[in-house]
């Protein structure tokens, strides 16, 4: 058995990861692999790469076509395995990053060749722009039974079905998942205040209002600290708003600590200090992939703080897995938001996102829309424009006891509620509960997957309605403002 691995790149980031791991399973189970990549790797593992730079990230091609992509990509899946791949294995090849996959897909699923089509992201979840490169092709989603579309949470796969795939031409792969190690250089003292460590980049899912609104509402001497700023200049207008409310509400904050700020005198700003340095982990994130900041926290003994995303971690909790304190909702009165122009805003920006997305606006959506933020006294402060939040924090500052942490149907004071869990160093987790998301049983379910295919006789593909898929991911109550 072989396998040919495809993404655009291996830079850093949370699919090279997934790579580093799928590699490393692959392995283990004893499966030859190689991995086609636009961009060489340069991290510490010991990857079995072929570098196509057409792989990479591109917007418009004159001089290569898919066929010419995919006959590179046969030659040199061909050299590295000796002999041509068994199957086929991409990743994330509907995200719009690159206009000769759609191509590739193509021939490759009219060659009945086994094909697993690997999803961590959808151009129709938030990226309009991604999507406008795939906007006019037809045949995207192919359909037979030598083909699996992979996913890394039920919630996309319980879409895609949705959206017409059939339940058994896919399968659930989530991510292995081995926590970073904490620095022992580092210790905390005992008695030390909390330091609360939010771990990732500063972009605009993340949330920071929230973030900094929790530290706001946090006992004295508490401090916050996030990792880093964001890459991307288009993120840095929103992440600079927030670093000059913390300064102008003398919040507890740090932003984009990590090789900037020693987290203690002596210490190096590196990412492993801060970790041995936190007493607490945060997330505020309105959306995430996988939910790797959920399940990290157990395997490195630290408690988890903040917001649930329950369409992710449904699926954490069915293997028994505690994750830490979390809410579902940070509750702000309603007088305190200026309802008109929260639908004005509303209205503007789902007018963008449909056009984008060049769809009509459907007959409605702009009531619905409005009746899912709508919580009757209160608004959910995530759920908020950043513009609003602005407005909402200083309210929340003079009153804190009004805001309000909502989980199980109930409320309760977000005050409180920060002053128990801040309180207690002891991690909610069993480190034993990242079992299922062992290396091993990764390996088991790659080794079922491909031994799934191996056996299934191929079929000429039909194609799957991409407008179906879109549908999905433009429902009323999946829109939020911090995802436009």
């Amino acid at each position: 058995m072989s396998v040919a691995l495809v993404h655009y790149h291996l830079r850093a980031g949370g699919v090279t990861r997934v790579l580093e791991a799928q590699s490393q399973a692959l392995t283990q189970a004893g499966i030859n692999h190689v991995i086609l990549a636009g961009s060489p790797y340069q991290g510490p593992a010991n990857l079995p790469v072929a570098v196509l730079p057409a792989l990479d990230y591109t917007q418009n091609s004159p001089t290569l076509s898919g066929a010419v992509l995919l006959a590179e990509m046969r030659q040199a899946a061909t050299i590295a395995l000796r002999g041509t791949p068994h199957s086929w294995h991409l990743h994330n090849p509907t995200l719009g990053k690159n206009v000769l996959l759609p191509a590739v897909i193509q021939e490759l699923a009219a060659a009945q060749e086994q094909l697993v089509l690997h999803f961590h992201d959808f151009a129709e979840d938030g990226r309009p722009n991604n999507y406008k490169l795939i906007r006019n092709e037809l045949s995207l989603y192919p359909l037979a039974p030598q083909i699996r579309y992979a996913f890394i949470n039920s919630r996309d796969r319980d879409l895609l079905i949705e959206a017409g795939v059939p339940n058994e031409q896919t399968t659930l792969l989530p991510n292995a998942v081995t926590p970073p190690s904490v620095a022992r250089s580092a210790p905390r003292e005992p008695s030390a205040p909390a330091a609360v460590l939010y771990p990732v980049r500063g972009i605009r899912r993340k949330n920071l209002g929230e973030f900094c609104l929790l530290s706001g509402l946090a006992p004295d001497e508490v401090t916050f600290a996030l990792s880093l700023a964001p890459e991307n200049p288009a993120w840095r207008t929103i992440y600079e708003q927030w670093v000059d409310a913390v300064e102008h509400f003398h919040l507890p904050v740090q932003m984009g600590v990590v090789g900037e700020i020693a987290p203690a005198p002596g210490l190096e700003p590196t990412y492993a200090n801060w970790l041995a340095h936190s007493s607490h982990l945060v997330t505020t994130s309105v959306a995430e992939g996988f939910g790797l900041a959920f399940l990290e926290p157990l395997g490195m003994g630290k408690p988890l703080l903040g917001r649930d995303l329950p369409e992710i971690t449904a699926d954490f909790k069915q293997n028994g897995g505690g994750l830490g304190d979390l809410y579902e909702d940070l509750l702000i009165p309603a007088e305190w938001v200026d309802r008109r122009r929260l639908l004005d805003t509303l209205r503007e920006q789902l007018g963008e996102v449909y056009r984008a997305y060049g769809a009509p606006l459907p007959n409605g959506i702009l009531k619905e829309s409005r009746e899912a933020l709508d919580l009757g006294d209160y608004f959910d402060f995530g759920n908020l424009p950043e513009s609003i939040q602005l407005e909402v924090l200083p309210h929340a500052l003079v009153s804190p006891d009004d805001v309000m942490i909502g989980r199980d149907g109930r409320s309760s004071p977000a005050v409180d509620w920060l002053k128990k869990i801040l309180a207690s160093t002891a991690s909610a987790g069993d480190p034993a509960h990242l079992e299922p998301y062992s290396v091993s049983r990764y390996a088991e379910r790659h080794a079922s997957l491909y031994q799934e295919l191996a056996s299934a006789s191929p079929q000429a593909p039909t194609w799957l309605d991409k407008s179906n898929v879109l549908a999905q991911f433009l429902k009323p109550e999946r829109f939020h403002f911090l995802r436009t």
